[in-house]
């Protein structure tokens, strides 16, 4: 404009001068054209410009106009992922200083303030070794591996709540971190015992439980096991253990009694809860019964629990032990639990004068306990070996399953209670004469239940210590669900 003004003059003289010819009308036009275009001309000369900001909204270091052009987030101070030893982020801004770059749950500001590296998860463990990833990164170890790097029998720093750290092993005992954990045991020192075939003279010596073994809590080479169909001992409850010597397994010898190893020991504890509504009120153990397998030959002893209830010891006495307890109605119970001899057991555990276990039977064991089918379990673990698929094997009835027929859980009954004796080569031999043959796969024809239904039905009902009394040992008290259970079946045999 500076420059135009001056030269106004000169220019509208020049511009008449040129145009005279013209209409007056015409010369304005072109007059206020010429204006126009030294008014623009006045624009374009002009240097002044406006300044440039260069903004970081997030506080990452880089500059907005650059994270829209490279595609990442102006607002978002992690993005980009910056690498561990970047340092150019603004440590002033607030919204740096409040987002967590590394997911760790700790801010950058705290991580600043703590003196730890905003841009590395410190906490991240990804196999529960206890060992944060970037460590085990720089250190050259496995991070998804629990037992990289190997740690010293004093180690506690692992995750017990890490899935992968309570999958492993570590000490390559065979038992996982998780259930060594659980037992009290040590998961960095192979601490697998194997129970001892002997009768030593406490229970705890045998290595069958683990700690205090009035807890029952087993040794990890020792299994637990139930029957479908149990023997009725004056209402008590039974814990049953397998313990197989190391390397060995048991064999499938068709649905009934498994074949057992040399160095074999089978134990049935006897115990009472306080209150059956709550078993968490504490238990009276009274026996612990074992059998031992050596050269072929099963043997038979009773381990007895002192009155302190945290150790059993092995002897030969046969003690009345009264027992009070809350049955899981809510009634006041007693018993006067009758220890038998060990003697005694030979009654009920020989079949032509051969000691042999009585419960473990294929068909008996063929059903879930603690959420596994037990042959299954057996199979999965290596313990048993030769038996078919478990849908193959015939499962005893529940005796007390009131879906299965009456004559099924009778003769299952009586199987588990009676033909200890009465079977072929039993103290009641069944082999001799006509006499009841009361096993489960005996068919009924040949059972001769029919024949001696009287008196079957009269001494089941008879208390013990009477002469017709059944069974002759074991009991005190008439099993009154069991005796129920016989009657009415051989009531409908009429």
């Amino acid at each position: 404009m500076l420059y135009f003004i001056p030269n106004a003059s000169k220019a509208l003289s020049h511009f008449f001068g040129c145009f005279k010819n013209l209409t007056v009308k015409k010369q304005i036009g072109l007059l206020i054209l010429v204006f126009a275009l030294a008014l623009t001309g006045c624009k374009s000369d002009s240097t002044e410009t406006d300044p440039i900001v260069d903004v970081d909204t997030d506080g990452d270091g880089i500059f907005d106009a650059d994270e829209v052009l490279n595609g990442t987030n102006k607002n978002n101070p992690c993005d980009p992922k910056p690498a561990s030893g970047y340092s150019s982020y603004n440590k002033d801004n607030t919204i740096w200083l409040g987002a967590d770059c590394d997911t760790d749950g700790i801010t950058n500001a705290q991580e600043l303030t703590e003196s730890t590296n905003p841009f590395v998860n410190e906490l991240k463990d990804a196999d529960g070794d206890g060992i944060p990833d970037f460590q085990e990164i720089a250190d050259g170890t496995d991070k998804d591996s629990a037992c990289d790097p190997v740690q010293n029998e004093d180690y506690k720093g692992y995750n017990a709540s890490s899935t992968i750290w309570a999958n492993s092993d570590c000490d390559a005992d065979g038992v996982s971190n998780g259930d060594e954990v659980a037992a009290s045991t040590n998961p960095y020192v192979d601490d697998v015992v194997f129970a001892k075939a002997e009768f030593l003279p406490t229970l705890s010596e045998l290595q069958i439980f683990k700690g205090n073994p009035s807890e029952l809590k087993v040794n990890s080479t020792t299994t637990e096991y139930s029957l479908i169909t149990p023997l009725y001992s004056d209402y008590s409850h039974k814990f049953r253990t397998i313990s197989l010597p190391e390397g060995t397994q048991m064999t499938y010898n068709g649905e009934g009694l498994l074949e057992f190893p040399d160095n074999t020991v089978i134990s049935k504890t006897f115990y009472y809860f306080n209150d059956e509504r709550n078993p968490s009120l504490g238990k009276k153990l009274i026996e612990t019964r074992l059998l031992i397998k050596k050269n072929g030959v099963w043997s038979m002893g009773n381990y007895l629990w002192n009155d302190e209830q945290n150790e059993a010891l092995f002897g030969t006495a046969a003690p009345i032990v009264a027992v009070d307890w809350v049955d899981v109605d809510g009634n006041a119970r007693s018993v006067d639990y009758k220890v038998p001899f060990s003697i005694n057991c030979t009654q009920c555990h020989n079949v032509n004068d051969v000691s042999r276990p009585i419960g473990p039977k294929a068909r008996n064991l063929n059903f879930t306990f603690n959420g596994k089918n037990q042959l299954q379990n057996f199979v999965d673990m290596g313990l048993l070996a030769d038996a078919p698929a478990v849908a193959q094997i015939e499962s005893m009835p529940d005796w007390a399953d009131a879906s299965v027929s009456l004559e099924a859980r009778t003769r299952a009954y009586m199987d588990v209670n009676c033909a200890n004796c009465h079977q072929p080569g039993g103290m009641q031999d069944a082999s001799i004469g006509i006499r009841p043959d009361l096993r489960y796969e005996t068919t009924f024809a040949d059972s001769n239940i029919f024949e001696f239904k009287a008196d079957i039905r009269n001494r089941v009902e008879t208390p013990s210590g009477f002469g017709p009394s059944m069974p002759l040992i074991g009991r005190t008290q008439l099993h009154t669900e069991g005796v129920a259970l016989i009657q009415e079946y051989i009531d409908s045999l009429e």
